[in-house]
């Protein structure tokens, strides 16, 4: 799977989600693609990330601190941990040292501005507001072209706006039925 993507080198990419019956979306840029992220069990949290640096699982965790583990794939041990204040901000940790810093772009919003651990801006994710299919775009910074990390950032970025607007409509939808 991981030799069908190529690395990023546009500075504009598209999340899309083909079917909205389906927790897959593909990162890609006209026909070519550059990662993938999909939900393998319907409402849980585990993402599945794949792009042409690597394979990873992401999961959320925490309820007053909520936090989000980054794994690799193959050999699920804990690569960084994202770390959530209650507004959707957040500093991704790896354990050896690096950091990255997730900005979201006000509280009615699912969008994020991807910092480097000097606040060098990589990449801006702006998601679109759609009812039934998740899509976005995602404009890329000429320092965060080079970022060895850019994949696992961008497709851990879409992997929090996807949730937020998920657990956002399920509880418009509870309040609702009140």
């Amino acid at each position: 799977m991981i030799g069908e993507f190529g690395s990023i080198d546009v500075p504009a990419l598209r999340w899309e989600q083909p079917k909205w019956t389906h927790r897959r979306h593909r990162l890609v840029s006209g026909e070519r693609a550059y990662a993938t992220l999909e939900w393998p069990q319907a409402f849980r949290s585990l993402g599945l990330s794949s792009s042409r640096e690597g394979s990873y699982t992401f999961k959320r965790g925490g309820f007053l601190h909520p936090y989000v583990t980054v794994r690799r794939q193959e050999f699920e041990i804990e690569l960084a941990k994202l770390t959530l204040d209650w507004s959707g901000n957040g500093d991704l940790q790896f354990t050896n040292g690096q950091r990255y810093h997730f900005t979201r772009s006000g509280l009615a919003r699912f969008d994020y501005d991807v910092t480097d651990q000097h606040g060098g801006s990589l990449f801006k994710l702006r998601k679109d507001w759609t009812a039934l299919k998740h899509s976005g775009d995602v404009l890329i910074s000429p320092s965060g072209m080079s970022n060895r990390d850019l994949a696992l950032l961008i497709t851990l970025s879409w992997y929090l706006a996807v949730m937020a607007s998920e657990d956002s409509a399920t509880a418009a939808a509870g309040a609702g039925g009140i």
